[in-house]
């Protein structure tokens, strides 16, 4: 038996979009390969429900990804990072004001001083890797 998209999301806490994004390109979401999956009349995406299920379990029970060490290196603006990954800062502000994903991709965490939002390097240059990593070669 299959489950719709949005079930499926639901049981992993996440975005429809968030798995439909993953599903359509790599397959991957957050590094854990998505179960079985087919399309279906009226283009509706439909995954098996005991792999799902299963999914989500191991979902739920995954460690949090630990982010880079701190390097000691001085904390990069928002504009800094926005012009790095190439996407307007207001993009940027918006993806991390809201906790969201760019593309599927984790921001790194940012620190809050004087007004400003301020993100380590390492984790930038993580993000960096990884959001160009989805961009089509030309």
């Amino acid at each position: 038996m299959y489950i719709r998209l949005d079930v499926f999301a639901g049981l992993l806490n996440v975005r429809p979009g968030e798995v439909l994004h993953a599903a359509r390109t790599s397959g991957v979401l957050d590094g854990m390969t998505l179960p079985a999956r087919r399309q279906v009349r009226g283009a509706a995406l439909m995954f098996d429900q005991a792999e799902a299920t299963a999914f989500a379990e191991k979902w739920h029970a995954r460690e949090p990804e630990a982010g880079p060490e701190a390097s000691g290196a001085p904390l990069m603006t928002l504009d800094a990072v926005a012009r790095e990954v190439d996407i307007a800062p207001l993009v940027l502000w918006q993806a991390v004001s809201r906790g969201k994903r760019l593309r599927g991709v984790s921001l790194p965490v940012a620190a809050r001083e004087g007004g400003q939002l301020l993100f380590e390097p390492a984790a930038v240059a993580k993000f960096v890797t990884e959001y160009r990593n989805l961009q089509p070669k030309k």
